[in-house]
């Protein structure tokens, strides 16, 4: 049974446009450069959001949560989920022997390396497709929405709100428009994937000719950032697992601490804790450098006095490591080139007799 929207029995009204207002840049959905800082400030952006506004317009029935939003929060159990086993791996430190609290801070710092190593290895996939196919998977937009009234009688309102997603969310209906209406992309973004694919060049239609192969490129892609992703957290779980972070987490509980003098004014107390909190973050930071690189380089070779297995398990996960990457983006663009051949290849013998219907 279908159920009719509570709010269409009443009087819906909507803020006047002031027809003269001439438009607004960003008042529209576009494609915005995939670039460190644009990644940096979405994914900042999207976090900060799933954690404090979309839980609670969920939880309250607002008319104007979406998928989107119920997507997105899925990161909260990663930064929640995170934070719990930080915690517990370290809440008792002070009552367990070094040993013990050296094992909880390796295993706090496992799963920052988890996440870094997760979300960072992304590139070492889509980025070699998109250079190789012209097809980058990672392409954002930003995507603007206008909302529905929350209660009857309500204005709806005409200012524009914003969402962070990609082009190419969705395989089957990715923003064709966006690429469309974009000055930089166009038709001719078709032909220069068309050409990196070996189609040929001047294409009838090269939207239409290009678009399966793209959306091939888009399910490999994601699926091969998938595998990888996973395989590089574990390098980094790997990493915080070497015994030699102990000479960092001991600089990190010898770091200096500021001690103000008796005659000090609040000025020059917060000047002193300033300079000593910049020179222990210059310290810590070369120190944590250091130890990063022992630490890969001890994986790689294995603990000293370790034989076998557990002298050769991390060079091996290295290894299986690398190679998954290169083989499944391999695989990636052999695929699309061999695809666009074959569109690009006349499958009809012309010398040979055929009958048109």
């Amino acid at each position: 049974m279908i159920k009719e929207v509570g709010l269409s029995d009443n009087q819906i009204n909507f803020k006047s446009n002031d027809v003269t207002k001439k438009p607004v840049k960003g008042d529209e959905s576009e494609i915005v450069p995939n670039t460190l800082r644009t990644r940096i400030l979405q994914k900042t952006d999207k976090t900060i959001n799933a954690i404090t506004e979309y839980p609670y317009k969920g939880l309250k029935g607002d008319v104007n949560s979406d998928f989107y939003e119920f997507l997105s929060m899925g990161i909260v159990p990663y930064v929640v989920g995170s934070a719990m086993f930080m915690t517990m791996f370290n809440l008792l430190n002070k009552h367990l022997s070094p040993k013990a609290s050296l094992n909880g801070k390796k295993m706090g710092l496992g799963v920052i390396l988890y996440g870094l190593g997760k979300t960072l290895s992304n590139d070492l996939v889509t980025r070699p497709v998109a250079w190789s196919t012209g097809v980058d998977i990672e392409l954002p937009y930003r995507n603007v929405y206008y909302t529905l009234p929350t209660k009857p009688g309500a204005e709806a309102e005409i200012d524009p709100k914003h969402q962070h997603r990609k082009v190419y969310d969705s395989i089957e209906f990715f923003r064709k428009d966006l690429i469309a209406n974009n000055p930089k992309y166009g038709v001719k973004y078709y032909d220069r994937i068309a050409s990196k694919l070996g189609m040929g060049e001047n294409l009838n239609d090269s939207v239409t000719e290009t678009t399966p192969i793209i959306q091939s490129i888009v399910a490999s892609t994601k699926t091969a950032k998938s595998l990888s992703s996973y395989a590089w957290a574990g390098v980094g779980v790997g990493i915080a697992a070497q015994n030699c972070w102990a000479d960092f987490f001991k600089a990190f509980s010898d770091r200096t601490r500021y001690v103000a003098k008796s005659n000090e004014n609040i000025f020059y107390r917060m000047s002193g804790k300033l300079k000593n909190t910049f020179k222990n973050f210059i310290t810590l930071t070369k120190t944590f450098g250091k130890t990063f690189g022992k630490a890969c380089k001890t994986l790689w070779t294995g603990e000293s006095g370790t034989s076998g297995f557990r002298k050769h398990a991390g060079k091996a996960w290295i290894l299986f490591t690398t190679g998954i990457t290169i083989g499944t983006t391999y695989n990636v663009i052999h695929k699309a080139k061999h695809m666009g051949k074959l569109a690009n290849k006349d499958i009809i013998d012309k010398n040979q007799e055929s009958t048109v219907i």
